[in-house]
């Protein structure tokens, strides 16, 4: 399966993970969801800067798939094709993990840079945060290109950092998403299906 198809699968899945279990959030005017969006990066920006600092290479994994997560729904927030921005700037691969690996050829990633992870990440969240502030001015600026190229380059970042390591992010993401699930008191109502007996 193409890389576009494999992506547009995991947004399909994120829009269905959110509707049932992000209301609060898949609710909010769009303008809300993307500075939503946008204070998750920043958080995971400090989180990639506590776990390089500390040497914790669990909870690095564990940010880069949760960042990975909000990219998949930041996307879908923005009616973005992350699959196809990608074959379009990189050109297709067969897997995520290819693709990751080639993006750490063509980023700058420099495997004798612990922090440049956290060096992007600001960069992007700085970028995403003026895009939101200059729509709730009203700005004279394209804030939805600027979302979108954030976005991609937030996406672009984690999936590099986690092919560079080994980690098979398609796998940690569906893992994840079913710990966050299960935390619902209606995981087994949605599991069975929408309003459904479990």
């Amino acid at each position: 399966m193409a890389i576009r198809e494999q992506l547009l699968s995991l947004q399909w899945a994120q829009l269905k993970h959110d509707e049932a279990y992000h209301r609060d959030i898949v609710i909010l005017p769009l303008a809300q969801r993307i500075s939503h969006m946008a204070l998750h990066n920043a958080k995971y920006t400090g989180y990639f800067f506590a776990a390089i600092d500390g040497n914790e290479p669990d909870r690095l994994m564990r940010t880069l798939t949760d960042a990975f997560t909000i990219a998949l729904a930041s996307a879908n927030a923005l009616n973005q094709d992350l699959g196809c921005e990608l074959e379009t700037k990189i050109g297709n691969e067969v897997s995520l993990h290819a693709l990751g690996l080639r993006l750490t050829d063509t980023l700058p990633r420099d495997s004798n840079d612990p922090l440049w992870l956290v060096r992007r990440f600001a960069q992007y969240s700085g970028q995403l945060a003026k895009a939101c502030e200059s729509l709730d001015h009203l700005e004279a600026m394209p804030f939805r290109e600027l979302m979108s190229e954030s976005n991609l380059a937030f996406f672009m970042t984690v999936l590099a950092e986690a092919s560079a390591r080994g980690a098979d992010l398609a796998e940690a993401y569906k893992s994840r998403m079913r710990d966050v699930e299960s935390k619902s008191i209606f995981d087994t109502r949605y599991r069975a299906g929408a309003g459904g007996e479990a």
